[in-house]
């Protein structure tokens, strides 16, 4: 268990509870950004590495990924980045998380090879994924280099320096996510920083069948680290009401939309409509149906999303099929403003029925009741720690509900990391990678984590 003394200077660092996030890193990631194939979770990961800017589209195989020359940089600022976590006197007393097992779930590692010896241990594993795909980003691949250079004291390689060992670990589809978690058990791995959060296939209440697999690793102990996400300016909540011509859904400006704003040309986005009809299993069909719509002020359509919910006796031939409760569109958008609005197929919602509207890009915020609900998911689950940013105020939140706490339950009062190349980032990824650093010189002092402390 993690000792007073430990958890008194945790306390001091992080600030509890609350939290906003738009991070790092990259910005939202979706294997296939379009909205067919509808009902495969390997080309549509809804994942979104809590950080802004480009999405690098269809993922690579992971031999073109590793080999991209990108990232080779070091962390500059890792000296301040450590008084503020209080790491020092642990490192003074050669404290740096040593034998203690750290696995980073990412989509991406771009730049990996260029890092191995350099930033990283040579002897660093990439765990082999069952799907040979990844996406183009550098996002797990920094992440790495920043706990291990807070965990050791050192920007730079030094086998002079026994830091925690690393396990990469590719997460891009779902089928990779869960073999992920399987490896994470069998390995006995102390801690995983998650980095990432699902803008679909979940309740908003820490269920469906992504919290399922999360589960199985916290519950074999494994101390699980989650950015709070980016959404935290860009998220709504509300009931699924049916206007009275049976299709318009309820939405707050003028009882049909919800509006954004997008303050810089050419800036890409991520929507999603996701709806709490999600099962801890994948084995499920929802016969609820709603289609989301995209307009501008003139109410010219810009986008739809309209796949098929017909239930398990639908006719799974359709292109446009779909067992799961979620429509997205992917698009690139101008300075403006923006409308979005939800039709219904059907009537066979309760009053139990929510949705929600999410949208991930660089600066975009909604107008209309902002959500006090916009973790995403699994940052949503009770049993894991998530993270939020305290120096941004996008952060990802949600309150305290059925007897579980509010989230974020530790937030990061500075995150921002700086690299050599001129690169800055902060928010809910770095933040989380700050807090992993952390927790492993803290387990690798004291023994494992306690999280019923926080």
């Amino acid at each position: 268990m993690l000792k007073a003394s430990a958890y008194l200077l945790l306390s001091l660092v992080f600030s509890s509870a609350c939290g906003s996030d738009r991070d790092v890193f990259g910005h939202r990631k979706s294997a296939d950004p379009a909205p067919a194939p509808a009902d495969d979770p390997d080309k549509t990961t809804g994942t979104s590495p809590g950080g802004t800017n480009v999405s690098p589209g269809s993922p690579m195989t992971t031999k073109a990924v590793l080999d991209q020359a990108t990232g080779d940089s070091y962390l500059t600022n890792v000296a301040a980045l450590i008084a503020s976590v209080g790491l020092g006197p642990y490192h003074q007393l050669g404290k740096h998380g040593k034998n203690i097992k750290v696995a980073i779930l990412d989509n991406g590692f771009g730049g990996l090879n260029n890092s191995l010896g350099k930033r990283l241990p040579p002897e660093t594993e990439l765990v082999k994924s069952p799907l040979d795909q990844m996406e183009n980003t550098t996002h797990g691949t920094k992440l790495a280099e920043v706990l291990y250079a807070l965990a050791t004291g050192q920007n730079k390689y030094s086998e002079k320096v026994d830091g925690p060992k690393i396990i990469l670990m590719n997460t891009n589809g779902f089928t990779n996510f869960k073999h992920a978690v399987k490896q994470v058990i069998e390995r006995k791995v102390d801690i995983v920083l998650y980095a990432q959060v699902w803008q679909y296939f979940g309740n908003f209440d820490g269920k469906g069948f992504i919290n399922a697999e999360v589960n199985k690793a916290t519950k074999a102990g494994v101390l699980w680290i989650n950015a709070a996400g980016n959404m935290g300016q860009s998220t709504y909540n509300g009931p699924v009401n049916i206007g009275s011509d049976g299709v318009t859904v309820t939405l707050p400006h003028e009882q049909r939309f919800v509006r954004f704003t997008v303050p810089r040309d050419q800036t890409p986005v991520s929507i999603a409509l996701n709806w709490n009809d999600y099962k801890d299993t994948t084995n499920f069909a929802t016969q609820q149906d709603l289609d989301l719509i995209l307009e501008d002020t003139y109410q010219h359509q810009l986008g739809t999303g309209r796949l098929h919910q017909t239930g398990p006796n639908g006719n799974k031939s359709d292109s446009q099929y779909s067992a799961y409760p979620r429509e997205t569109i992917s698009t690139v958008l101008n300075t403006g403003t923006y409308l979005l609005r939800v039709e219904a197929n059907n009537r066979n919602f309760t009053a139990a029925s929510q949705l929600r509207l999410s949208i991930d890009g660089e600066g975009v915020k909604m107008l209309d009741q902002v959500s006090d609900n916009s973790v995403g998911i699994p940052a949503d689950n009770p049993s894991v720690l998530t993270i939020g940013a305290g120096d941004v105020d996008y952060s990802g939140k949600m309150p305290a509900s059925g007897g579980n706490k509010a989230k974020s339950e530790l937030q990061v009062s500075s995150s921002e990391v700086r690299f050599s190349d001129g690169e800055r980032h902060l928010g809910t990824s770095a933040a989380s990678a700050i807090v992993a650093a952390g927790m492993a010189v803290f387990q690798g002092t004291y023994g494992t984590f306690d999280r019923s402390a926080t």
